[in-house]
């Protein structure tokens, strides 16, 4: 409807422009074309504010189009960019943890860092998966530390370029240990969520906070490497040893990089064996 009272609008206007061209050579024509072109223009300028917005569009189209597309250029450029600076920051994370690992194992001889690869996803197992393998000196019985220089795990089984570790945490795990204090000897195990200290009679005390190491005793590892701190003792005397829980020095949960001392094999001394 809109259309088509514009279109009258416009035949109508046309016409009067046509009639004042043929009626302008007459003297009077002169009033005729004032007082006409004060009645067409207003219509020329409503019909011009109508189509405005439709002209606008069409002759604005094509930039609209090559901003959309210069826009999705920028959105791709600017994702590789983050993606780009991510990874960057990841290799720069875990340089800096590798880096602190081999600092705090001073001088416990040979070892490789290795990343953590995958979890087992299993409740109650506690077992990972690092990028280092036979090719890098990793073998099945090796300790594994995390930050700290803390024990955090033994390999259990590696090809040539991955391995499989074990957490002392697991439920299959069992170490032995020793009390730093007292040096009461014990069998440090894991429950599949926590650490506990076994196989200390009732009668012998032990303090909280009390620093767990590892023993020497059956040469399954080198002795003195930090484990734990006592958390909680609780001696009845109807037991004949006493529940001790150990509270490990690392979030196990969050181990990203570990140090494999791939100089020790079980029942041989490491070389340059840690005193504490």
């Amino acid at each position: 409807m809109t259309g088509a009272r514009n279109l009258v609008w416009l035949s109508g206007a046309f016409v009067a422009a046509l009639l004042l061209l043929a009626l302008s050579p007459i003297p009077l024509a002169g009033d005729v074309e004032s007082r006409a072109a004060t009645i067409v223009a207003p219509v020329a300028s409503a019909l011009r504010a109508t189509t405005r917005p439709i002209s606008d569009v069409l002759l604005n189209a094509g930039q609209l189009g090559e901003l959309s597309r210069e826009n999705a250029s920028l959105r791709q450029e600017l994702a590789r960019a983050q993606a780009e600076l991510a990874a960057t920051r990841e290799q720069h994370t875990a340089s800096e943890e590798a880096g602190a690992l081999q600092q705090a194992a001073g001088q416990l001889g040979a070892r490789v860092t290795a990343p953590v690869l995958l979890r087992d996803p299993a409740p109650g197992r506690q077992m990972l998966l690092i990028g280092r393998g036979t090719a890098d000196g990793v073998q099945p019985g090796q300790p594994v530390l995390g930050p700290g220089a803390t024990l955090v795990g033994i390999v259990t089984a590696a090809d040539e370029h991955r391995a499989r570790v074990r957490l002392l945490h697991d439920s299959d795990s069992a170490v032995t240990g020793v009390l730093q204090s007292s040096r009461t000897q014990g069998s440090l195990a894991g429950d599949g969520g926590g650490l506990r200290f076994d196989l200390v009679a009732a009668t012998v005390p032990v303090a909280s906070g009390d620093l767990v190491l590892t023993s020497a005793l059956g040469g399954l590892l080198p002795p003195g490497l930090l484990i734990g701190r006592v958390a909680n003792v609780e001696a009845r005397s109807e037991e004949m040893f006493a529940r001790i829980r150990v509270e490990p020095l690392v979030d196990y949960d969050r181990l990203e990089q570990l140090l494999v001392l791939t100089d020790f094999r079980p029942g041989v001394t490491l070389t340059g064996e840690a005193t504490r």
